[in-house]
């Protein structure tokens, strides 16, 4: 028997847990034409949520992702690129294709592309004095056009969306976005990110261009009875029995049902033919500090000493009453030198807030940070 092997990427099929609810909802969004904009913290699944949707939705995708770029010259490409992707998935005539598109196009220029299913249409822009922004909003027009010609709809998932606030702030890429996609009927998108701050300062300021313009789903972690059958199905098939109470709870106990870790956790143990223990995941979890302790100590290597002793207090469960007396004099830190570092950490998605309380997000580097004896 082949051992089961659960992704630490895109979860598809069988590996795809619950997130029912949400599922509906994308799905509904698309066939509606309403569209979406997904926020969570990273790795919580927002991809594989935004795959499935599409995928039962049957219509015509592309994704673009918007994680390296680093102008708005290279948006504009990325976006470009998945107009261009899409036209080519719901027409395989080049000809016709351009004869739908000829009388919209007036930045931008069509040429044909020879590919293994044959030529298809290509837009470039011609003219270097053109902004990112008009040859993005031109692309979606065009798209908008050939849909409503061919009676048919398309889904364009924008992952990492955040990033034309990081690199291309003030080039009106988002105002020509919304210009469009506010009259579209046929187009769906859906808008995703690793950077909760910034997504909901885009979406939800009402100041900036794609205020409202968005249904938002915001993903959660998936619940301890949600993960429990959804196991007990894997560990029946790969034992033919299912795992020791003592496991599972050491398991959700070390991953705090975050998927990532949950798959990390699980992938490492059905790799074992014979019924693992509770050392078993002991072991599991601390090789999975060793491997991943330096990455995830540089993510924080810009902080400062109050970050890094706020980040650290958190960690070790003084997770409220952060500028009171005692904490404020024990860690010899100054009250407004905390609250700056405390939404430092909350926007960068290190921690978030719960009631009066202050959780880490990421339950291994809780677990390294645990190691550490300042408190």
């Amino acid at each position: 028997m082949q051992p089961i092997s659960f992704p630490l990427g895109i979860a598809e099929g069988h590996y795809f847990c619950n997130r029912k609810l949400e599922t509906k909802q994308l799905i509904r969004n698309i066939q509606q034409g309403t569209h979406t904009v997904l926020i969570s913290p990273r790795r919580y699944g927002k991809t594989s949520l935004a795959y499935k949707a599409i995928k039962e939705s049957k219509l015509p995708n592309a994704r673009v992702d918007l994680f390296m770029t680093t102008n708005a010259a290279e948006i504009e490409r990325a976006i470009i690129d998945g107009v261009n992707n899409l036209l080519s998935l719901v027409s395989n005539n080049a000809e016709l294709l351009l004869g739908l598109i000829k009388d919209y196009i007036k930045l931008l220029k069509p040429s044909f592309e020879v590919s293994t299913h044959g030529l298809k249409i290509k837009l470039e822009r011609t003219d270097k004095s053109t902004s990112s922004a008009n040859n993005i909003r031109e692309a979606l027009q065009i798209l908008e056009c050939v849909l409503k010609k061919k009676s048919t709809s398309a889904v364009l998932l924008i992952d990492e969306f955040q990033e034309i606030q990081r690199v291309a702030p003030d080039q009106g890429i988002e105002g020509a976005i919304r210009h469009v996609l506010q009259e579209t009927k046929n187009i769906a998108v859906i808008f995703s990110g690793s950077h909760r701050h910034l997504l909901k300062n885009m979406f939800n300021d009402r100041s900036k261009p794609l205020y409202r313009l968005c249904d938002e789903i915001q993903l959660d972690r998936i619940s301890e009875e949600d993960y429990l059958p959804f196991i007990d199905k894997f560990s029946h098939k790969q034992w033919g029995k299912g795992l020791p109470k003592a496991v599972t709870e050491k398991i959700l106990s070390y991953s705090e049902c975050h998927a990532y870790y949950f798959n990390a956790l699980y992938e490492k143990l059905f790799s074992h033919k014979t019924l693992p223990n509770g050392v078993t995941v002991d072991l599991i979890w601390n090789d999975l500090i060793l491997l991943k302790k330096k990455d995830l100590l540089r993510e924080t290597k810009e902080f400062n000493i109050t970050h890094k002793k706020v980040l650290v207090a958190i960690a070790h469960g003084i997770d409220h009453e952060l500028t009171g007396h005692t904490f404020l004099s024990y860690a010899d830190l100054a009250g407004s030198s905390v609250l700056r570092a405390l939404e430092y950490l909350e926007e960068n998605d290190f921690i978030e807030k719960r009631g009066k309380r202050y959780y880490l997000i990421d339950p291994l580097l809780k677990a390294i940070l645990n190691q550490l004896t300042y408190f």
